[in-house]
């Protein structure tokens, strides 16, 4: 797979991703399961890796615009919890917990290293062609 078949297949998998975290967004879950706090390591977690995923398609002048979709998909999410679900709340402190991942993935991704899934590809190009 490579060059557009290789992209398309990002992008979906990117998509998969955001459909999971919608999904488990918005779904109900137990309070007894947020009552120790971790909830925000699994929001800083989450935004990393769909920041860190996301930016191996994109160049490293584009960047900021991925990390402020990135947040207003958790702002959004989180706007979404308040108003459409009854087991759930926006909160604040999870917002700031996405932002913290997503910058944490920005700082990562920066540089030379942004756009690193044409990294992969042609990693994996040369390991078919043996």
């Amino acid at each position: 797979m490579t060059g557009r078949a290789f992209r398309r297949f990002w992008i979906a998998v990117i998509f998969l991703g955001v459909a999971v975290v919608v999904a488990a967004s918005l779904l109900p879950i137990p309070a007894a399961d947020l009552e120790d706090g971790t909830d925000k390591f699994w929001h800083f977690l989450t935004y990393f890796l769909l920041a860190l995923f996301s930016s191996g398609i994109v160049s490293a002048d584009r960047l900021w615009r991925l990390a402020v979709r990135c947040l207003l998909l958790g702002a959004g999410l989180e706007a979404a919890q308040a108003l459409l679900t009854e087991t759930r709340q926006a909160d604040w402190a999870d917002l700031a917990a996405n932002g913290a991942g997503i910058l944490c993935a920005w700082m990562i991704a920066s540089g030379p290293r942004a756009g690193w899934a044409r990294h992969v590809e042609a990693w994996l190009a040369r390991r078919t062609e043996r």
